[in-house]
């Protein structure tokens, strides 16, 4: 159990994160190597990283993404956001100079 995530394995090498409200991503450094683990055990090849319930994605959460993503990477698992909010996708596209490292998909349904 990883406070704040909820991984659940839903096939074909898939693994949905849902984050909760516990969920602290100014201190990534304590749940990349439990969600690695957890992607591990499950052979997993895709990390599904479930935004719907996240509404405002600034720096903090942004860091938090992409050291995900960085492990992902190292692990050989692709890690693809999907439901990313209309009012975060926006705030981020502020922030951001460069497209994220990590896929986004429009929801779940549109993963090959």
């Amino acid at each position: 159990m990883i406070e704040g995530i909820h991984l659940t394995p839903i096939g074909d090498g898939n693994v949905l994160l849902e984050p909760g409200e516990g969920l602290d991503p100014s201190n990534p450094e304590s749940m990349v190597a439990p969600v690695l683990e957890f992607l591990q055990r499950h052979e997993a090849r895709r990390l599904v990283y479930d935004l719907k319930s996240i509404r405002l994605i600034d720096e903090v959460y942004y860091s938090w993404l992409t050291k995900l993503y960085a492990t992902c990477r190292i692990a050989n698992v692709e890690m693809v956001t999907v439901n990313m909010q209309p009012a975060a996708a926006y705030a981020l596209s502020l922030t951001l100079s460069q497209s994220p490292p990590f896929s986004c998909a429009l929801d779940i349904h549109s993963l090959k």
